[in-house]
């Protein structure tokens, strides 16, 4: 269904690499990508919905080279630079994506009625603040029911209560899902999707999401490790049972670096 093989992107001024000759394959399934704020994890789904250029290897979408694919109605992301192409306020936004999608509007606004939103529907998505503008983005690209789901980043800025609804959600929909994501809380609620873990560009694992309470970071390579991570922080291992220091017990990606290092 998707297949990334060995795809590098670059960004910027001096080019630096945001992917690194990354390599993921979703046949059945999801899988969680968390790593630390900059690492790649957005440039990568932006890569993957064809907004950010593939300098080498190639993405497959239901077996076809994205660079030949257009009108794709099968797969779905929140990422809101899809979403902000036309300036309409929220409900309007609602109406075209739904019929772009072919499902019913009322859909998405039961939905948007469950995550107390309707005061968001008369306002344009930019007036949104961003927990908000998150949320709808979330729920236009859930509600379509695609076959495979892209989400960013889908926790940030959003409140305890509402996270609560959207996990056990993610955890209800049938299709498959990449996610990605620097908080470590919601995994131990992904029972059965896999993990990886991403540094500087670079996709190490695959893990098992609800298992990272029993995974340890350790700097070096220590025996009987799962993965090594080389970066230029230096090199890290991943062990499962015992090491230095527990990965679930960190907030997130970018504290867990700061105990490592």
């Amino acid at each position: 269904m998707l297949e990334i093989n060995g795809i590098s992107v670059r960004y910027g001024k001096n080019k630096r690499k945001a992917v690194d000759g990354a390599n993921l394959s979703i046949e059945r399934g999801k899988v969680a990508i968390v790593g630390p704020n900059g690492c790649g994890k957005t440039t990568l789904i932006k890569a993957i919905v064809g907004l950010a250029p593939v300098e080498s290897g190639n993405i497959l979408l239901f077996g076809k080279d994205i660079k030949n694919i257009t009108n794709e109605l099968r797969v779905s992301t929140n990422l809101s630079d899809v979403y902000r192409l036309m300036r309409m306020s929220t409900s309007d936004t609602i109406k075209l994506y739904s019929e772009i999608k072919g499902i019913d509007a009322d859909v998405v606004m039961k939905m948007m009625a469950n995550f107390e939103l309707e005061d968001t529907l008369d306002k344009m998505l930019y007036e949104l603040s961003t927990g908000q503008q998150k949320l709808v983005c979330n729920l236009l690209c859930i509600a379509t029911g695609s076959k495979m789901i892209l989400l960013d980043e889908p926790f940030e800025n959003i409140d305890q209560m509402r996270r609560i609804k959207l996990t056990n959600m993610l955890v209800d929909y049938e299709s498959e899902i990449l996610l990605n994501t620097h908080e470590f809380d919601i995994l131990g609620k992904l029972k059965g999707w896999s993990l990886y873990f991403m540094l500087e560009g670079k996709l190490f694992g695959k893990f098992e999401a609800n298992d990272v309470r029993n995974l340890f970071i350790n700097r070096g390579i220590s025996p009987n490790n799962l993965s090594v991570m080389e970066t230029s922080y230096g090199t890290f291992s991943i062990t499962r049972g015992e090491g230095e220091v527990s990965i679930s017990a960190a907030r997130n990606f970018n504290s867990l670096l700061n105990e490592v290092t």
